[in-house]
């Protein structure tokens, strides 16, 4: 799903973990005590920078995920603890062999303006997203879903008018797939399948999602105020059709500033309600003040990604190998990260992404073993690197980084230790997050810490992450037998053959490495003694407030 701002990633790029680093300034023009945020029902936290887009067709990060997730609604959501449950759509029924999906939308579903919600909105939004003139980076997840002549749209052979959706009428979408697709209804809760009206969209054109005003979503909270790069805000919606079950009248982030120490203090002093405990430094401070810090599974995966176009340093495999063999995933993930939930990996995929039958997970099926920090076997490579080559080093190179407080201390880390493997000169480039995600996807760089979270509950939302057609493949890798293992396993319906497919094709990942993984994430977070209800999601957005609450405390009504 996402890139994350590095721990910020859940994506180095955008991490729902990394996302939340950065602090509130006390005293902010406007600021409510924690007493008075009590009182009015309202939640402070700290998004940590600017969303890089609020139009959910084009969003591909966690930041503007959080963001999305409590401004519209997709068909389907996801519970508490990850089970896919109605959304916008009351009722959902599939044909015998899942290719035929009709929901049926809830008659009080209505957009934030009190127009009702329509089938129509639907087909609006998804025919937007293949549309080739748009050019979404996600229009692949479209081809993912197999949605009939979505590879043909974005190829520019059909005319956009031919996606298999349709509303039959106003309430009812049907959607067509070219195969069964046994998790489409997971599918169904992705923000790229949101609605959007049609009139909206048209009507401010190029500053759709740029301007306040053109933001109308379908979700418990509308946007109330957004000063760009400064603060953002959004109150709970009375149109929204579960809108009793909605406890909390607004969630601000009031400043975007990232400096995860200033936003700790900010928390002690009652300045925001939430955030990450992002280091061992900050942790050891909260068990200090005695703190409950609380842990979570974030489901994303990190990763050094290498630019392996021609002409770039890191185009020639045996070098990414070097440093794949070479690197301590356990020292970071132990010694410099330190947060709960954080595991050492070497393949690309989850371990609580399921397998091809209930209580058997991927990981556990189709294992990937190798050995860590395994320096011998990284400097042969080395050597035969610089054989091959005719060079008498390897050649310096830059890691493209964010530029917050943490993302600088991790860098420095990954700095020295590949100095340290590759016996060359390693420079550092820090840039705000939405220049990192820019330069990634423009190849402008030698290689850069990133990451993904899933967008549904199945090993693909990782595994065509790395295949030519997906603009999210930052490296530019290439591999005409990973590409058709990837197909194979989009069109078989037998879930142990897709597994094995699938296992195939992270082994052709490994030995290429165009990416090396580092851990699987997780996080650590504090939050105010009364608020209750803080959801994590392993799949979808995260933090969620949706249905948090303030606890009825005369007690807690007194702090800070």
């Amino acid at each position: 799903m996402l890139q994350f701002s590095t721990h910020c990633l859940r994506f180095w790029g955008c991490c729902v973990v990394g996302a939340f680093i950065s602090c509130a300034i006390p005293g902010y023009a406007g600021q409510k005590s924690r007493h008075e945020r009590i009182l009015a029902g309202e939640i402070y936290f700290n998004a940590g920078d600017e969303p890089p887009s609020l139009d959910p067709t084009k969003q591909a990060d966690s930041i503007s995920s959080m963001w999305l997730g409590h401004i519209y609604e997709g068909l389907m959501s996801y519970d508490s603890v990850g089970n896919v449950i109605p959304g916008a759509a009351e009722s959902m029924t599939v044909n015998e062999d899942k290719t035929v999906w009709t929901f049926r939308l809830r008659l009080n579903a209505q957009w934030q303006d009190g127009k009702p919600l329509r089938a129509q909105d639907f087909v609006f939004a998804w025919r937007r997203l293949v549309d080739p003139d748009y050019a979404s980076e996600y229009s692949f997840i479209a081809e993912t879903a197999g949605i009939k002549n979505a590879g043909a749209i974005i190829a520019k052979k059909l005319p956009k008018d031919q996606l298999g959706v349709v509303a039959l009428d106003d309430k009812t979408l049907q959607v067509t797939l070219s195969r069964p697709v046994t998790f489409f209804d997971s599918l169904a809760t992705f923000q790229v399948f949101y609605p959007l009206r049609q009139d909206v969209v048209e009507k401010f054109g190029d500053k759709f999602s740029i301007d306040p005003e053109s933001i109308i979503g379908n979700g418990p909270f509308k946007l109330a105020a957004w000063q760009k790069e400064q603060s953002l805000r959004i109150e709970r919606s009375p149109t929204y059709w579960d809108a009793d079950k909605i406890q909390i009248n607004a969630i601000e982030s009031p400043s975007m500033v990232k400096d995860s120490q200033a936003n700790f203090n900010n928390f002690q002093t009652g300045g925001i309600d939430y955030t990450t405990t992002s280091s061992p430094e900050i942790i050891k401070q909260a068990l200090g003040a005695r703190l409950k810090i609380k842990s979570f599974p974030t489901g994303c995966t990190s990763y050094l990604a290498f630019n392996v176009r021609p002409g770039r340093t890191f185009a020639n495999k045996t070098l990414r190998q070097a440093v794949r063999d070479g690197i301590s995933r356990s020292e970071y993930v132990n010694k410099i990260l330190g947060i709960p939930g954080y595991k050492p990996i070497f393949g690309v995929v989850p371990d609580y992404m399921p397998g091809s039958r209930k209580g058997l997970t991927f990981r556990r099926e189709a294992p990937l073993k190798s050995r860590d920090a395994d320096y011998p076997s990284s400097q042969d490579k080395l050597k035969l690197y610089l054989q091959k080559s005719g060079k008498t080093s390897a050649p310096s190179f830059t890691i493209l980084a964010n530029d917050g407080t943490l993302a600088k201390k991790l860098v420095e880390y990954w700095q020295n230790s590949l100095a340290k493997i590759l016996h060359t000169e390693v420079k550092v480039e820090s840039v705000p997050f939405k220049t990192r995600l820019q330069k990634s996807r423009d190849g402008n760089f030698d290689l850069t810490l990133s990451g993904w979270c899933p967008d549904y509950r199945d090993p693909m939302t990782f595994m065509d992450l790395f295949t030519k057609a997906n603009d999210n493949n930052i490296s530019g890798w290439v591999n005409p037998t990973y590409e058709d293992l990837i197909v194979k396993a989009a069109n078989e319906s037998d879930s142990a053959q897709r597994v094995a497919f699938f296992a195939e094709a992270e082994k052709i990942l490994f030995e290429e490495s165009p990416i090396v993984p580092i851990d699987q994430t997780g996080g650590a977070f504090v939050v105010a003694p009364s608020l209750k209800q803080v959801r994590h999601n392993g799949f979808g957005f995260s933090p969620d407030f949706r249905y948090a609450t303030w606890e009825a405390d005369t007690k807690h009504l007194l702090e800070h």
